[in-house]
């Protein structure tokens, strides 16, 4: 049962919580094996943000993608994290740029096969 007066985990707090539950961690493990201050947890319990080197310590601790945690951290969305990587356009043959030209003006989202 939840205490009235203490408020509600953040998701990221939640993530940590099963991911440490999974690797057989406790809060100090965490603060050790990351580097940060104890203080630093109830910061995340509340939703506070995350530095990116805490983060990357985070997903080599738990051997998971650096992008997993930024979005259990609330800094990127799902879409965010799974948007496909850019690719200059003067890498792309004239086929493929004409190809997404007249895809885009259509509106359409699928790409060829």
């Amino acid at each position: 049962m939840t205490d009235p007066g203490r408020a509600q985990a953040s998701q990221f707090w939640s993530y940590l919580e099963a991911r440490m539950e999974e690797a057989g961690l406790s809060t100090s493990d965490l603060v050790r094996a990351v580097g940060v201050h104890r203080s630093r947890l109830t910061d995340w319990r509340r939703g506070k943000s995350l530095s990116m080197d805490t983060a990357r310590a985070l997903a080599r601790l738990f051997s998971v993608p650096l992008l997993e945690v930024m979005v259990a951290a609330g800094q990127l969305t799902d879409d965010e994290a799974n948007a496909r990587p850019l690719r200059s356009p003067s890498s792309l043959s004239d086929a493929v740029l004409l190809y997404e030209l007249r895809r885009r003006l259509a509106g359409d989202d699928e790409e060829p096969e």
